[in-house]
């Protein structure tokens, strides 16, 4: 593990629009989103970010676009509240090894799945917690009705100019697909899960790749939206976990029942 002493300059400012936030939440108080882990990602062209969710002490799920061509460094952050600060619970992991999906295609959002390799494994104390997957059983289960929790770092206003200082989440409704397919067209298929856009509650600019949690499993992986007014109140898409446990296992440690 290394240290972080700040983030680069101009840091905040570089949240790439493809990315994600957290709209209408709170602050989530210290070791309460133990899973939850930051990305900051390096190009030639400036510093970008990700969410993730800690899956076993040697992987972290995340976006396959978090990990796109171009990318030069990847730093993971675990044991965050405060992320672009030196906090004691902090775990700091620099890494190169990283995979997309083989079929991810940006242009139509599908298989926006990628997995971290962390070199030094973490480790877990009241900060730092692996977050549960799906088991093949759940591939059955729509989680439609459920309520779910997502979360990050992304901006709190649809027109902000930068990432919240404060690790953010909020509580959301899993809606079914063909009423989210209505506003967020075609790109939506049996591989997403989305969440409810009411009371204009949900994910952003600012933080693609974080988790969407129900009954303490991870069923969703910050995707994309379609309305660039995050305050319109749209729902917000998720890559469905259930539909790449296989792909998991595959490429990661992880043990899936």
């Amino acid at each position: 593990m290394t240290s972080r002493k700040s983030a680069p300059t101009g840091f905040q400012r570089l949240a790439s629009s493809e990315d994600l936030m957290i709209m209408g939440g709170n602050e989530a108080s210290p070791g309460s989103l133990p899973y939850q882990a930051g990305l900051i990602r390096t190009y030639s062209d400036g510093v970008r970010f990700c969410g993730g969710s800690l899956i076993t002490r040697r992987y972290v799920l995340t976006a396959a676009r978090c990990l796109s061509s171009g990318l030069q460094s990847l730093e993971v952050i675990l044991g965050a509240q405060k992320v672009f600060e030196d906090e004691p619970s902090q775990q700091v992991i620099r890494t190169s090894r990283f995979k997309m999906h083989e079929q991810y295609n940006n242009q139509l959002q599908d298989n926006d799945i990628g997995i971290v390799y962390l070199p030094t494994p973490a480790s877990l104390n009241q900060y730092v917690q692996l977050i549960a997957l799906p088991s093949r059983a759940d591939a059955a289960n729509n989680f439609v009705g459920s309520q779910a929790i997502a979360s990050g770092w992304g901006y709190i206003y649809a027109n902000g100019v930068g990432l919240s200082e404060v690790l953010q989440y909020v509580d959301v409704s899993i809606v079914p697909n063909n009423v989210c397919r209505i506003q967020l067209g075609p790109a939506i298929t049996s591989s997403n899960i989305c969440s409810g856009g009411t009371d204009v509650k949900g994910t952003c600019y600012g933080d693609s790749g974080g988790p969407l949690v129900s009954n303490g499993k991870l069923v969703g992986v910050a995707s994309f939206i379609g309305n660039p007014d995050c305050q319109a109140g749209d729902p917000s898409a998720f890559t469905r976990v259930t539909s790449y446990l296989s792909w998991i296992a595959a490429n990661s440690d992880a043990v899936i029942s």
